[in-house]
């Protein structure tokens, strides 16, 4: 899965172009809501999407007939998610059910999975606090999820789940995801998801028990990659520079797996990819889902070598790659739909 580049090749040419990015973002006027700003790129507002009945009922007082993209954005984000991370009311839970819907019948309407810039980042933020769900749909194994008698969220223990169609949902990702930051902070908040399955696998499982969390951390993961590649060729290689920026930005420490397991494995695999990905990569962050299940099993004490990690290593690039065909067909039948039936 290497390639044969030297390290001392790679750690100069990442740093060369994470200094460039850095730069660009000056240049523009900061972060990478500037950068959502490309040359030649359309205007778009959001009188359709704003003027959506059941977005308006979702979003309750915190509608306004007069919002502009960004406005709305703020709103969906503040009726959607609440003062604890991760855990939601039913109202929020249909507020964010009803914004993912609107936004998707919007790209639907485009024929192409765009949003307004000003709308990309609020968005996106609160998909990041709906990680837990988007997870469970993105690897669509969780019968919950797939095969309930209705589409409403339900209640949960103490929070409450947000249901929502996988071609819906890759849309909109692949819409925010122009934003580079909003990538790098959706596809950390999955990768966090996937930590906190994997610590819960036993010592000596095996068969499935062993297998399912990496295979569908992996097939969520394929989603992302997939939204990678449909970045136009003209902008990829600054926009990769971006997300790989947004990581190294928003790191940390990892505390050790006996303190904190999920956060160490989630930590490792952020540092890990900044050490080790570069921008110029044509697999680019493909090779994460191999990664982490390398992160998890020396974090447990496996040998990293052993048949049974490279055999599930194997295992969950090929789910990966499954998944990333599957969103580049979606993606093409928003763009071409007639082609799609």
């Amino acid at each position: 899965m290497n390639d044969n580049t030297s390290p001392q090749t790679t750690r100069a040419r990442r740093t060369r172009f994470l200094a460039a990015a850095a730069a660009a973002l000056a240049l523009i006027g900061g972060g990478a809501v500037g950068y959502a700003h490309v040359a030649g790129e359309d205007p778009l507002d959001c009188t359709d999407l704003s003027s959506d009945t059941a977005l308006r009922r979702a979003l309750g007082d915190v509608y306004r007939e007069d919002m502009d993209c960004g406005a709305l954005g703020k709103a969906i984000r503040s009726a959607a998610t609440g003062a604890d991370p991760g855990r939601h009311t039913l109202a929020e839970a249909r507020a964010m059910q009803a914004a993912l819907t609107a936004v998707a019948e919007d790209i639907e309407r485009r024929r192409e999975p765009v949003v307004a810039s000003d709308l990309r980042a609020p968005l996106a933020a609160a998909l990041v606090d709906y990680a837990q769900d988007t997870q469970e749909i993105l690897n669509g194994v969780n019968g919950e999820y797939t095969h309930r008698e209705d589409d409403a969220p339900w209640r949960d223990g103490g929070t409450v789940r947000m249901p929502a169609r996988i071609d819906e949902l890759v849309k909109v990702l692949r819409a925010v995801s122009q934003d580079p930051a909003a990538y790098g902070d959706l596809r950390a908040a999955h990768v966090r998801q996937c930590a906190a399955r994997l610590i819960k696998v036993p010592t000596r499982a095996t068969d499935a028990r062993y297998t399912s969390p990496a295979r569908s951390c992996a097939a969520g993961l394929g989603h992302f990659d997939g939204i990678a590649d449909d970045i136009p060729k003209s902008q990829a290689e600054q926009w990769r520079s971006d997300v790989l920026l947004r990581l190294k930005d928003t790191v940390g420490s990892p505390p050790s797996y006996e303190a904190d397991p999920a956060r160490h494995i989630a930590g490792r695999w952020q540092l890990a990819v900044i050490e080790q990905v570069d921008v110029d990569q044509t697999r680019f962050l493909k090779e994460d889902s191999a990664r982490i299940v390398v992160i998890w099993a020396a974090a447990r004490g496996e040998g990293t070598d052993s048949k049974r990690v490279n055999d599930l290593q194997a295992t969950v690039a090929g789910d990966a790659n499954s998944s990333a065909v599957e969103t580049e067909g979606t993606l093409r039948c928003t763009r071409h739909p007639m082609e799609c039936g």
